[in-house]
C-alpha cells in the first residue's frame, strides 16, 4: 500500500531521478535519539536515503560509508557510518520485526551484488541468534547472482556514484560486450583511449573497482603517460588487489618518487599473487633503481617475468638489482625472462648478473641490448637459456673483445634464438661467430641493420645454408653499397634458400626488408637485384613468411611476385610495401594471388598507394587501386576463412588441379645462374600494355 502523499512520492521520484537510483525497498521510520523524528527510509541501487515528510531530502549515505548496520531484535535498526567525526550512530525504529528483518536483508543483498569481491572494509552487519538465522532462512534472503567479468560493472558505477565521477561509458561497454564471455582475465588498460579522462583522476573508480574484481587476473598499460592521480589511483589498486599474477606498467610515466610509493605498495600487500611485473620504458633513475633493488632482495613474490628496460639506470642500481635475482631464492627457482635492456651495465652490473646465469637453473631468455654488457665478466653462463638479446652491443675485433661474446654463445649450448642486430659487426667477424661447430641450436637469427656489405652477406649465407637448425633469418638492412661482389651475394642467399627447402628444418621465415626509412642515400635498396631471391621461392613448399618490403624494384617485382602466388604452395605471409608499385602492378598479383590458396597476410603496400596517388590523382587512378585493393583484401579474406573453417571441396579440387599442373611443369628454379637468367626474361612484361587488357599469369612467358 503507498504510504506516501501525491506531492511526497513525486519529490521523490524527482530526486531519485536525477541522482540515477531505483527506489528498491521504502518504508517509514522514526529516528530515535535527541532529535525525535518521523522520515521515509529508501535503499537504492547505491545508497540509502532519508526523506522528511513532504518529500524533501534530510540525507543520504553511499553503502561504502556505511560501516556497520546493527539490529537488535527489537524493531530497531542501529547504523555507523564512517567518519562521523564522533556523531553517534543513527538509530531508528520500524513498525514490526518483518519490517528490520527486509532492511537487513536489502541492503546485504544490494552490497553484495555491487562489490561481490570485497574481503575487507566490508560493511559489517550484527544480528544476535536465533534471530540472525531466522532472517537469513527466510524466502526473502536471496544470494545475488555476480555479474559478468566478476560484476565488474556494478561495482564501477558505484565506486563512480561514491566518488562522484561520471562514468565512463567505453569502459563498461568493453568489459559487458567484448570480455564479457571469453577467456580474456586480462585489463588491458590500453584499450580505452578516450585518453583525456583514463589518464587523469577519472580513472580512480576504475582502480578502486579492479582492486576489489576476484575475475581479472592481469592488469596492462603500455606506452600511455599518465597523470600522478591517476598514478596514485593505480598504486592504491596494488596496494588491495587480491588477484593479480600480471602486472604490466610499461611507459606510462613512473619517476624515482612514484616508484618509491609503487615500493611501499607492494610491502604493504604481500597476498597478491605477483608472477609478471614489467616496470619497462619509464625514467626511474639510479635512486629509484636502486629501492627496487633493495626490495627484490626480499620480495616474496615467486616472480617468472622480470622487464626493466629503458628505465635510465646506470651500473650502480644494475649491479643492485643484478644481486638481488642471483639472491633471493623466490626469484632464482622461478624466474625464467628478463630484460634490463637499454640500461647500463658495464663491469659491475655484468658481474652481478653473471651470478645469476651462473646459479639459475629455469632462466630461459636474457635481454641486454643498448646496456653495454662486459661479456668477460660474463664468464658463467646458463643452461637454460634459449633467447638471447644483444641488439644495440657494439661488437668488436679490438683485441678479440669479440671473442669473450662467441665463447659466452657458444657455452650456452640450448640457445636458440639470438639477436645480434645494430652491433655494427666487422665483415672479419661473422666467420668467428657464425663459423662452423658455432650455436648449434639456433633457430631464429636477427643480425638487422650491421651493414654488412655483399662480402658479409655472402660469408653469413654460405654458413646458414650448412646451418643445421636455423629456420628464421633476418637480414634486412645489411645491403650497403652495390660492389662488385653483388650478384655472388645473391647467389649465396639463393642458394641457401635452395638448399635448406630440401631438408626437414628448412628456413619458415627471410625478413629481407631493405631497412631504408627515406631521406639521405639509398643504397640499401636492392633494386633489380632483388628479382633473382624472390624467383628462387617459386617452387619453395618450406619458406612461410617472406618480407622484401623498401627496395624500389618496381612493376618489374610485381610481376614476379604475381608469378609466385601462383606456383608456390607454401607462403603464408609477404610484406612487399614500399616498392614503387603502381596499379599495374597490383593488378598482377591480384591475378597471383587469385590462383594461390596459401596466403593469410598480404598487407596492402599503402607506400605504394599512396605514392601512386600522389603521383597521378586522377579519379581514374583511384578506381583501379580502389578495385585492385578490394579484390586483394577479399581473397585473402577467403584464404583466410578457409584455413579456419577447412577447405571446401571447391578448393579442394582447386588445389589438386594447380598441385598436379605444377607437379607436371619443369621446376623454373635449377641453380643459382638459371635463376638470374630466369629474372632477365621477366624484363619483356614491362612491354605488356595493361591498361586495357591483363594478360593472365598462366599464359606468361617466363624464360
Amino acid at each position: 500500500m503507498e504510504i506516501l502523499t501525491p506531492i511526497e512520492r513525486k519529490n521523490i521520484d524527482i530526486f531519485l531521478g536525477q541522482k540515477n537510483e531505483d527506489e528498491n525497498y521504502l518504508q517509514r521510520i522514526e529516528v530515535k535519539g535527541k532529535k525525535p523524528r518521523k522520515l521515509f527510509f529508501i535503499i537504492g541501487n547505491n545508497r540509502i536515503f532519508f526523506f522528511k515528510v513532504g518529500g524533501k531530502i534530510e540525507t543520504d549515505h553511499h553503502f561504502l560509508d556505511i560501516l556497520e548496520l546493527k539490529y537488535d531484535g527489537i524493531k530497531e535498526i542501529t547504523l555507523k557510518f564512517k567518519n562521523d567525526n564522533g556523531k553517534e550512530p543513527l538509530t531508528f525504529g520500524v513498525e514490526t520485526d518483518a519490517d528490520a528483518g527486509e532492511i537487513v536483508l536489502a541492503i546485504d543483498y544490494l552490497f553484495t551484488l555491487n562489490f561481490p569481491g570485497m574481503q575487507s572494509n566490508r560493511l559489517k552487519i550484527t544480528v544476535p541468534e536465533p534471530k540472525r538465522t531466522e532472517i537469513y532462512s527466510s524466502p526473502n534472503a536471496l544470494i545475488p547472482d555476480m555479474g559478468a567479468c566478476g560484476g565488474f560493472t556494478l561495482t564501477y558505477f558505484s565506486m563512480c556514484d561514491h566518488m562522484n565521477i561520471q562514468p565512463i561509458s567505453e569502459v563498461s561497454w568493453h568489459v559487458e560486450n567484448v570480455i564479457s564471455g571469453t577467456l580474456i582475465r586480462e585489463f588491458d588498460y590500453g584499450f580505452f583511449f578516450k585518453k583525456e579522462r583514463i589518464i587523469t583522476a577519472d580513472a580512480r573508480p576504475i582502480m578502486a573497482a579492479l582492486s576489489i574484481n576476484p575475475y581479472f587476473n592481469s592488469f596492462s598499460i603500455k606506452d600511455i603517460k599518465l597523470s600522478s592521480e591517476c598514478i596514485f589511483s593505480i598504486i592504491g589498486l596494488i596496494n588491495q588487489n587480491l588477484y593479480f599474477t600480471k602486472l604490466v606498467l610499461n611507459g606510462i610515466g613512473l619517476d624515482r618518487s612514484t616508484t618509491e610509493k609503487l615500493i611501499e605498495a607492494f610491502n604493504s600487500n604481500k597476498m597478491i599473487p605477483l608472477k609478471e611485473l614489467d616496470l619497462g620504458n619509464n625514467s626511474i633513475e639510479d635512486k629509484g633503481m636502486l629501492v627496487l633493488g633493495e626490495y627484490l632482495k626480499v620480495t616474496p613474490y615467486e616472480l617468472k617475468s622480470l622487464i626493466l628496460n629503458n628505465c635510465s639506470a646506470g651500473k650502480n642500481s644494475m649491479t643492485v638489482i643484478g644481486e638481488a635475482v642471483s639472491n633471493n631464492e623466490n626469484i632464482l627457482k622461478n624466474l625464467k625472462y628478463l630484460d634490463v635492456s637499454g640500461n647500463r651495465l658495464e663491469n659491475d652490473g655484468s658481474s652481478a648478473f653473471s651470478k645469476l646465469l651462473e646459479r639459475s637453473k629455469v632462466l630461459s631468455t636474457f635481454l641486454i641490448g643498448n646496456s653495454n654488457p662486459q661479456f668477460h665478466q660474463l664468464s658463467k653462463v646458463c643452461i637454460s637459456l634459449t633467447k638471447f638479446d644483444n641488439s644495440g652491443n657494439r661488437i668488436t675485433r679490438k683485441d678479440n673483445i669479440h671473442r669473450d661474446m662467441v665463447s659466452f654463445l657458444n657455452h650456452s649450448i640450448y640457445l636458440s634464438n639470438l639477436n645480434l642486430s645494430k652491433c655494427q659487426i666487422p665483415v672479419e667477424a661473422v666467420a668467428d661467430i657464425f663459423g662452423e661447430g658455432n650455436l648449434i641450436k639456433l633457430e631464429t637469427l636477427n643480425i638487422s641493420d650491421n651493414d654488412l656489405g655483399d662480402e658479409g652477406l655472402t660469408i653469413l649465407c654460405d654458413f646458414m645454408a650448412n646451418h643445421q637448425s636455423i629456420r628464421s633469418l633476418d637480414l634486412s638492412g645489411n645491403f650497403s653499397k652495390r660492389t662488385k661482389a653483388r650478384q655472388t651475394a645473391i647467389e649465396s642467399i639463393v642458394n641457401m634458400l635452395e638448399k635448406k627447402s630440401k631438408t626437414h628444418n628448412s628456413i619458415r621465415s627471410l625478413i629481407l626488408n631493405s631497412g631504408y626509412t627515406g631521406g639521405g642515400s639509398s643504397s640499401r635498396q636492392l633494386k633489380g637485384d632483388l628479382l633473382p631471391i624472390v624467383c628462387s621461392v617459386f617452387y619453395n613448399g618450406s619458406l612461410k613468411e617472406l618480407d622484401i618490403s623498401g627496395h624500389s624494384s618496381g612493376d618489374i617485382l610485381a610481376a614476379a611476385i604475381g608469378k609466385l602466388l601462383q606456383c608456390n604452395t607454401g607462403l603464408e605471409t609477404l610484406y612487399f610495401d614500399d616498392n614503387s608499385i603502381t596499379s599495374r602492378g597490383l593488378a598482377l598479383i591480384k591475378f597471383g594471388l587469385q590462383r594461390n590458396t596459401t596466403i593469410t597476410q598480404l598487407p596492402l603496400p599503402i607506400k605504394d598507394i599512396a605514392a601512386s596517388l600522389k603521383g597521378d590523382a586522377t579519379p581514374l587512378n583511384l578506381q583501379k587501386l580502389t578495385e585492385v585493393s578490394n579484390e586483394i583484401q577479399q581473397t585473402i579474406l577467403d584464404n583466410y576463412t578457409n584455413k579456419i573453417q577447412g577447405t571446401t571441396l571447391t578448393n579442394i579440387a582447386k588445389t589438386q588441379s594447380l598441385s598436379r599442373a605444377r607437379a607436371n611443369s619443369t621446376p623454373l628454379v635449377i641453380d643459382t645462374k638459371s635463376t638470374i637468367a630466369t629474372c632477365a626474361g621477366l624484363n619483356s612484361f614491362i612491354s605488356i600494355d595493361i591498361d586495357n587488357t591483363i594478360e593472365p599469369l598462366a599464359n606468361l612467358i617466363v624464360n
